[in-house]
């Protein structure tokens, strides 16, 4: 602890150090004023057979009018268990399903070390089940005090969509061109089973992950230090379906979708699970239209004074494509020993074609330009994960070592045909050329993860990773030269590429005390990078996370929390090579970018269901989207800075309303407040503050009729905000839908109408000078879609003897 605290101090945090040394050595204080636990241990029999009975639920609970419960526990497959409590009296119950639960009292006594309560008899149950139905709906929203979850599975929401549009309904979360907003913040991790999805090109690879396919959906506003420290902005796991019961089970489905452009897709999954083996496979394609209308006006300056006015229309209609696989097999080598093989593969490309047209009027006249674009995108990842976890013990301990290895490829193409005509030229001017741009990026990853459980009150988890990323990218500029491609001769572009390691250890310790929970993790990484025409970069950090939770009474609960994060700049921002839009505007990297930090600090309430979340967030650093202009060839350059601070101030009410038995509702609130601090354009040492208030609001309501028939009706509304220098116009969504279920709820039929009142298309605008401009965009988002699934399959699966699902939350960090 001494050397800890001597390297932390040589390093400036000594801060953090001493923040996270006081806590961990009042829980280890805490931990041995306990004392020593006492196993409870024993063997379940048949009563009537006198055979081992396995698998049978034990709990212990504490010996008081409350009941409450310390520790639970599954019996082995020859009807062993063991728990672990401190001395006191207890209450023993062993439940299984067919037999009478068994209640015991217990009185451990102090400086014992085993209580053997010897064979216990379960009798058979003599009620008929035959005659009983259970009936009831998982709700879609479920609050939690550190995190909401959305269960899509057997959803309305699940038909039809899929993960980019389910994403776009879930609470406080914003989705404006592609950008993922969590409460606020950006930089949102997001996870697909455990394993992290590239950045770039969000929105195409969500889109080729089918609602059907979801299981559930996490969104994490307080991640612990087992989580990398860039989730700055939180975190968001998405679990595609997986074996939960000894049997099989199928389904396939098929969607369509119309707006002004068709769309259509299958998918379908098999998931098998047997006492040694675990298999999930998931396959779904899409294929649909769209376009992208874009209307905008912008001024040009020299200085502060406007010298033109350029007013663009430009349509680009667009055929996307993506296909999915998702494969995990898991191997038991015992009831404690788990060896698995998870396999991502997603592919998306957009095939493009559409026209520009542009009028600059300057002083010396009026120019004309008229573009011919055609544009095609390819995305490729490809996941692979080893793993091998080990169960310690009964308490939950366990050991989680895997290796991964991704590939993800990117290829940009774009071709122009223009026209320019101007005042000072005698004609018009043509000219043909192409833009090409691959990416690949290589990501190793290793990881090894120990938790400890200590006691039913106190746990522990540890861990190392180290992370390679490797990317090789170039771009090739050409002209079209009497019908042939010729270079561009001066191509400071022809070799990028960007490497990055980062080695990374955490320790987090859990301690429970009555009512109250403390939680404590800090994590260090190491990072060193290099970016080709960049910097090369070497650095250190600390990243401490604190959190209190405090149960007033059974349905009231408050947490306090702080962590300090990091963002990386996205591997695309570092790279510098340029992707033209338009003849006034191109989009460039910047090599120079540095990362930003975050120190976030939150108050969370859980009282029935209601959740209320106020957060401040500092940032310094800020990475943020600039527009920089070049008076000598009027053009605008999009590209990312380091902005001198950031400061968000958030407030997220969620609110479940059960109206009527036939109809439940989910209801959310947001209000922000941020001031961005950025240089002035002409003089680097004024800062210019800009700041705003906003709000979101959403509510999904799900409607019961009986007989298989259900209804949705979900709406948002997000007020006018703003992202960097540029003002969002206030825009709003609403989706219709209605469910029929049939052939004994294997088979459902739903139909529904997204975006219903074309309201999602907004207008971005700046009056920072020179970057003055105002645009509105058009997409095809108005749509009638139509879904069906159905489930095929054993449907009386028994419980299966490991449950690989429990994994996920040990899993943690399996993915880049």
């Amino acid at each position: 602890m001494n050397l800890l605290c001597n390297t932390a101090s040589r390093l400036n945090f000594t801060s953090d150090c001493r923040m996270l040394l006081l806590l961990v050595g009042l829980l280890f204080v805490e931990n041995i004023a306990l004392g020593q636990s006492v196993a409870v241990t024993g063997r379940v029999l048949d009563q009537q057979s006198q055979q081992p009975l396995g698998f049978v639920t034990v709990v212990l609970k504490a010996a008081d009018t409350e009941g409450r419960v310390v520790q639970t526990g599954l019996a082995d497959d020859a009807g062993r268990f063991s728990l672990k409590a401190s001395a006191g009296s207890y209450q023993l119950q062993l439940l299984m399903l067919g037999y009478t639960t068994h209640v015991l009292p217990l009185q451990l006594a102090a400086g014992t070390a085993t209580h053997d309560v010897g064979h216990i008899s379960l009798a058979s149950a003599a009620q008929n089940l035959q005659g009983v139905t259970i009936t009831g709906q998982r709700p879609l929203i479920e609050q939690k005090p550190d995190r909401v979850t959305m269960h899509v599975e057997g959803s309305l929401l699940a038909a039809g969509n899929d993960a980019y549009d389910i994403l776009a309904a879930a609470p406080s979360v914003q989705l404006i061109e592609g950008r993922l907003k969590f409460r606020g913040k950006g930089n949102v991790l997001i996870l697909l089973n455990c394993k992290r999805l590239p950045g770039a090109n969000l929105e195409t690879v969500l889109a080729s992950i089918p609602g059907d396919q979801i299981e559930r959906i996490e969104l994490i506003s307080n991640p612990s230090a087992k989580y990398d420290a860039d989730a700055s902005g939180g975190v968001i796991e998405i679990y595609t379906k997986r074996s939960k019961e000894l049997g099989w089970t199928a389904n396939v489905g098929v969607n369509l979708r119309q707006g002004q452009r068709t769309g259509s897709g299958l998918n379908g999954g098999l998931r098998v699970s047997t006492p040694a083996l675990d298999l999930a496979a998931s396959s779904s394609f899409t294929h649909r239209g769209g376009f992208e209308r874009n209307t905008g006006h912008r001024m040009f300056y020299e200085g502060r004074t406007p010298v033109g006015r350029l007013s663009q229309q430009s349509n680009l209609n667009k055929v996307i494509q993506n296909a999915n696989f998702s494969g995990s097999l898991n191997y038991h080598l015992s009831p404690c020993t788990t060896l698995g093989f998870d396999l991502d593969l997603v592919n998306s490309s957009l095939d493009g074609a559409g026209w520009l047209r542009a009028a600059l009027a300057a002083n010396n006249g009026l120019t004309t330009s008229s573009i011919q674009e055609t544009v095609f995108l390819q995305d490729a990842f490809h996941n692979y994960t080893l793993f091998y976890k080990h169960k310690l013990d009964s308490l939950g301990s366990n050991l989680l070592l895997s290796g991964n290895y991704a590939t993800y490829t990117n290829e940009q193409r774009q071709t122009f045909d223009q026209r320019v005509e101007g005042a000072e030229s005698s004609g018009a001017v043509i000219s043909n050329f192409r833009n090409v741009i691959p990416a690949t990026y290589h990501i190793w990853t290793g990881a090894a993860d120990y938790t400890s459980v200590w006691s039913a009150n106190t746990q522990m988890e540890a861990g190392l990773k180290y992370t390679d990323t490797r990317n090789q990218s170039r771009q090739q500029v050409d002209n079209l030269l009497e019908g042939e491609w010729v270079p561009q001769a001066a191509n400071p572009f022809s070799r990028l590429g960007y490497q990055e390691r980062v080695g990374a250890g955490y320790f987090s310790l859990h301690h429970t005390r009555g009512k109250l929970a403390l939680q404590g993790g800090l994590r260090a990484e190491q990072t060193h990078y290099r970016v080709t025409r960049g910097i090369d970069s070497s650095y250190f950090n600390l990243f401490p996370n604190l959190r209190l939770d405090y149960t007033l009474t059974d349905n009231y609960t408050t947490s306090l929390a702080y962590a300090k994060n990091i963002r990386r700049p996205a591997y695309e921002s570092l790279i510098p090579y340029e992707r033209f839009w338009d003849t006034y505007t191109s989009h460039r990297g910047n090599a120079t970018l540095r990362p930003e930090y975050a120190h976030s600090f939150s108050w969370n309430n859980l009282y029935k269901g209601y959740g209320l979340q106020v957060a401040y967030t500092h940032t310094t650093g800020a990475i943020s989207s600039v527009y920089l202009y070049e008076p000598a060839h009027l053009r605008f350059v999009s590209t990312e800075q380091n902005l001198r601070q950031q400061q968000l101030l958030n407030a997220t009410l969620t609110a479940p309303v059960t109206v009527a038995k036939w109809w439940s509702m989910s209801n959310s609130a947001s209000l922000s407040h941020q001031e961005l601090r950025l240089p002035d354009a002409f003089d680097k040492a004024v800062a210019y503050t800009k700041r705003k208030t906003y709000f979101n609001v959403s509510s999904d309501n799900t409607i019961t009729w009986g007989n298989g028939w259900s209804g949705r009706v979900y709406g948002m509304y997000n007020s006018p905000s703003f992202n960097g220098m540029f003002d969002y116009d206030q825009y709003s969504y609403v989706l219709v839908g209605i469910k029929k279920t049939f052939l004994s709820k294997r088979a459902a039929l739903n139909l529904s109408v997204a975006d219903l009142f074309y309201q999602t298309n907004f207008r971005v605008s700046s009056n920072v000078v020179p970057v003055v401009s105002s645009e509105m965009n058009y997409n095809d988002t108005r749509q009638v879609r139509l879904a069906f699934t159905y489930n095929f399959g054993k449907a009386d699966l028994i419980s299966k003897r490991v449950q690989t699902s429990g994994n996920a939350t040990e899993k943690g960090r399996l993915g880049m």
